[in-house]
Parts: C-alpha cells; sequence; structure tokens
C-alpha cells in the first residue's frame, strides 16, 4: 500500500474479463501522466486466471480477492476502505482510456467544489456515442418509461429517464451518471457512506447519485474527457439471471424511495406493460418470422412478466 496519499484511487471490479482488464490497466499506465494514482482491483472470484495476471504483470497493483461472488456496490466499498486518494473513481474492468480522459476529469472536479460526482463521454467501441446520463428517476418518469413505447413518444421526449436527445456535447449537471466511470470527492464518498450494498448490481449508482444531490452537491457531466467502455460484457454470459437480478434492484429502488405502496403501484403497471410487450412481440414473429428482434424481446418480457406475476402473488 501506498505510504503517502495519491490525488486519485481507481477501483476496479473485475469477474472473469481477464483480457479485458489486461487492456484497461495497460490503458491507464500508458495515459495518466499528470495525477498520481492507485489502482485497487477487487478480483470477484474469477476463475480465468485474472488475479494470477495482476501478481505477475501489475504488481503494484493492490489486489482484493474474493472468496465468493459479491455485489458491484459491495466491492466497490471495500476497495475505498483502503484507498488514500483524494478522490475515488469507481471503474469498469470494460473501459480503454482515450488520450489521457483521466488527467481531465481529475482536473475538472479539481476546480469546482459544488461536484459531487462527475461523468464523462462514453464511446462505444466503433467510437460512436454510448448514452450515458440520465435525469432524475422521479415516480413521474417511472411511469412515462413503462407506459409510453419509444416506437410512440420517440426517443427525444425530455421526460425519459435516459437522455436520448442529449447529444453529450457540453457540460451540465444531470440527475445520475453511469457507475462504470464515476468519479468521487472522498470526502463527499465519506458522507454517503457510497454505494447502499443491498443492491447486487444496477440501481446503485442511481442510488447513490440521488444521495449526493440531497448532500446539496451536484452530479457532472463533462465532455473535455472520452473513455471507450465495451459495455455488459459480464452480464452476456448470464443474460436472464441478470435480467432478474435488474427486476429485483429495481423494485428495491421503488421501495426504498417510494414507498410499498406506490412501489406496488409501480410493480403493477409494469407486470401489465411486460405481459402486452409479449403478447405484441409473439404477433410479430408470427406476421414477421424473419424479424430478427422479435425472439430476443420475447425472451426478456417472457422472463419480465413471470417475475412480475411472482412479487404479486
Amino acid at each position: 500500500m501506498h505510504t503517502e496519499p495519491v490525488t486519485l484511487s481507481i477501483s476496479i471490479v473485475n469477474t472473469n474479463n481477464r483480457e479485458l482488464l489486461n487492456n484497461c490497466l495497460k490503458s491507464i499506465y500508458e495515459t495518466t501522466k499528470d495525477t498520481s494514482f492507485e489502482i485497487i482491483v477487487v478480483d470477484n472470484k474469477s476463475d480465468d486466471g485474472s488475479a494470477q495476471l495482476v501478481k505477475e504483470h501489475f504488481p503494484e497493483v493492490l489486489l482484493i480477492e474474493n472468496d465468493s461472488r459479491q455485489g458491484y456496490g459491495y466491492n466497490h466499498n471495500r476497495a475505498f476502505e483502503i484507498s488514500t486518494g483524494r478522490f475515488f473513481l469507481v471503474f469498469n474492468e470494460d473501459m480503454i482510456i482515450v488520450d489521457n480522459a483521466l488527467d481531465k476529469m481529475v482536473k475538472v472536479a479539481s476546480e469546482d467544489a459544488s461536484i459531487g460526482a462527475l461523468g464523462c463521454r462514453l464511446l462505444n467501441p466503433d467510437r460512436t456515442l454510448q448514452h450515458s446520463c440520465t435525469n432524475e428517476l422521479t415516480f413521474t418518469t417511472c411511469l412515462y418509461d413503462d407506459l409510453i413505447p419509444y416506437r410512440l413518444a420517440g426517443k427525444a421526449s425530455p421526460h425519459r429517464s435516459v437522455m436520448y436527445h442529449w447529444p453529450h456535447d457540453e457540460e451540465r449537471d444531470v440527475g445520475v451518471i453511469m457507475g462504470c466511470c464515476m468519479l468521487i470527492p472522498r470526502e463527499v464518498a465519506e458522507e454517503t457512506g457510497l454505494f447502499d450494498e443491498q443492491f447486487f448490481v444496477y440501481y446503485e449508482e442511481t442510488d447513490l447519485c440521488r444521495r449526493i444531490r440531497q448532500l446539496g452537491k451536484k452530479v457532472r457531466f463533462t465532455p473535455e474527457a472520452e473513455i471507450i467502455h465495451y459495455g455488459g460484457q459480464t452480464s452476456k454470459t448470464m443474460r436472464r439471471k441478470m435480467r432478474i437480478v435488474f427486476l429485483e434492484s429495481r423494485h428495491k429502488y421503488y421501495v426504498k424511495y417510494y414507498g410499498n405502496s406506490r412501489a406496488m403501484f409501480l410493480h403493477c403497471v409494469q407486470t401489465l406493460c411486460a405481459l402486452s410487450r409479449l403478447i405484441g412481440w409473439t404477433g410479430i414473429k408470427i406476421l414477421k418470422r424473419k424479424d430478427s428482434e422479435a425472439p430476443i424481446r420475447i425472451k426478456q418480457n417472457w422472463t419480465d412478466t413471470l417475475w412480475c406475476f411472482r412479487l404479486i402473488g
């Protein structure tokens, strides 16, 4: 461990993504030149040699090896406990730094004491924009997202949670920034307690950003820094399981902020919507047998419908 505090502590949780982790670590060392930093990798019980990779090729990295698979927030909280940085960066293993993005993020956060969390411009591997910010998740926004299909209202609606209408080309305050890249001043993380561990994965950053705003701090986006995000590499191998985890986290968030009654109302709305989408996509598959999207949508909405009915029951 470092004998002196550094400016930036980078926390990376890795689950069976050895090559992505290797590329991520390399990009940090190759591009971050103006900021003193430490890297903490929490290996989430990988069986692909990820921990050994860190030990052999990145011995300066602080490594935490889990004996059992733990949640996203839990793992970053453990990393925060041993970190020393003035800023704490919640980061994914499937990220590649463009230019000196982390230096730029630290500079932006250092110059504005009102910032409680900072996100940056995320890119897909082909360098197209990855929408990474959302509006504040209010009760009304939740209803709008479920009741009004994108094909009917359009992606440009300002009532949506995801900000598809905004090209992410200016610095501004937002409701939520994606948890794969979230820079937080140490004093803010200490005051909020960082992540609520009841969320295994999903909605943990939504919850944290809400608590940061409740402190009177800003959740800020900057386009000055760019990072490539491969996205969803762990969840791709267990889509149905992760979909259920998503639904569970969403319901926990509703209960926490809207209470049991309104959470159950939202749940009933989502049940009816999932059932109607299941019927609709089944009809599309029958009428358009070559529609490539229909089988995926049917599986997802079948999972949603079953889970929703189980909770009601």
